[in-house]
């Protein structure tokens, strides 16, 4: 029996910290004697709608239920723990990857046949597997992590209540991680600055910074390309801190003394970032040097503009606010990107104090449809009233540029007034 410092007092499971010792040993292990272990990470499916629907308590009980069913199913060898929140882990040792996913599979199988009495009514839950295996997803954890990590979350993606093995999907995402830790150390991970310009009067107004890596003379990663491997390998805070040093750098170098105003530089942050203070307070304190040095250039008001999106943010509206205090009470500017992509985004609007509102640049490509552009000028209209500046995305040829202006939409970017540019 483990002390109770490694146990989940909820399930009586051993918990993260001690399933981390279990990893660790196994790996050791495995290596030495050269045998195969499998990683299982599960996640019980719409487990918010339980909380929501039912109550904290009855939650709970789920939980314990679907440990339970999982427990029953292992071989005496086997361990498994609470990951965290709705997440299981199972070690199992000695196990190539054909024998895992069958294992897996007959906990998927258990679990979706549950009948749980939940007051009045039987709740039937489902969960999505994700599984990994040593050697061939990784010989250190943090690789085998990261490849559970994509296979659930491939799982979850595409229907889940299914079980997917992380050697089936195209792309291992700790092989990218590591890709993107050398290019942050050889400072290869870089801003592209695109131009955006006032639709009223065409001039450039400000640009956004997005961020690129650089793989060779001849190639150069767009952030699509990498930016899911690094959210689930936790390295997103590491990409936003470069690209905002770099975006302070150009923002000092664009100076001059004729009097006109600084550009303001727009920088996509994650919620990875708030989630590290220190970082972020080493960012600030960047700035409150160039303030401190340049201040007679840069004018009242520090042009930086950070842009997130409500899928990077927690939904506890008290949280969102006291992780972006540091940014507000220092003067930043706030910009909610991607409006009218699909998210619930207007808790937002009305809790947190925006000065920009990004039109969702999928609408700005479909503005000549009629019902679209209906749906623009009822964003422009919310904006206007709130007091917002708007900028239309993936603004790509003259046509788009002049119906925004028409529909009253503020600034524009896309390429049609410039692609990004490293410079």
């Amino acid at each position: 029996m483990p002390p109770r410092s490694q146990r989940d007092p909820l399930t009586g499971l051993i918990n993260r910290a001690a399933l981390l010792e279990r990893l660790d040993a196994e790996v050791a292990r495995s290596r030495v004697h050269k045998l195969p272990f499998a990683v299982i990470l599960f996640d019980v499916d719409r487990f918010k709608l339980v909380n929501f629907g039912f109550g904290d308590r009855q939650g709970d009980e789920v939980l314990r239920t679907v440990s339970g069913a999982v427990k029953a199913r292992l071989r005496p060898r086997d361990v498994v723990g609470r990951w965290g929140g709705q997440q299981f882990l199972c070690i199992l040792p000695d196990t190539p990857a054909n024998i895992a996913w069958d294992m897996a599979e007959q906990m998927r199988g258990a679990i979706e046949s549950l009948a749980m009495p939940i007051e009045a009514n039987i709740l039937h839950a489902t969960a999505s597997f994700g599984v990994s295996c040593f050697p061939g997803d990784g010989t250190l954890v943090r690789q085998l992590l990261a490849a559970n990590d994509a296979a659930l979350y491939t799982a979850k993606e595409s229907g889940r209540n299914r079980t997917i093995l992380a050697r089936d999907l195209p792309h291992q995402p700790y092989g990218i991680g590591s890709m993107l830790e050398a290019a942050l150390r050889e400072n290869r991970v870089v801003p592209a600055f695109q131009p955006i310009v006032d639709l009223r009067t065409g001039h450039r107004v400000a640009e956004e910074a997005l961020a690129r890596v650089i793989v060779s003379p001849d190639r150069t990663l767009l952030a699509e390309e990498f930016i899911d491997a690094a959210r689930l390998l936790q390295l997103t805070y590491k990409i936003d801190r470069t690209v905002i040093l770099n975006t302070f750098n150009r923002c000092l170098a664009l100076l001059n003394g004729n009097g006109a105003p600084p550009l303001r530089h727009f920088v996509n942050i994650s919620g990875n970032l708030l989630r590290h203070p220190a970082v972020v307070e080493e960012l600030l304190a960047v700035a409150r040097q160039a303030c401190a040095t340049h201040g007679d250039r840069l004018g009242a008001e520090l042009p930086l503009v950070i842009e997130i999106t409500e899928r990077e943010l927690l939904h506890d509206i008290k949280s969102v606010r006291a992780m972006l205090k540091p940014f507000m009470d220092f003067g930043v500017h706030l910009a909610l990107d991607d409006f009218g992509s699909g998210y619930s985004s207007f808790h937002y609007l009305a809790e947190l104090p925006f000065t920009f509102l990004k039109i969702e640049g999928s609408l700005i490509q479909r503005i000549t449809e009629k019902k679209v552009r209906t749906i623009v000028q009822g964003i422009q209209n919310t904006a206007a009233d709130l007091g917002l500046i708007t900028v239309a995305e993936f603004v790509e040829n003259a046509e788009t540029a002049r119906i925004a202006h028409d529909l009253g939409v503020n600034w524009a970017q896309g390429f049609h007034y410039g692609e990004p540019v490293i410079v």
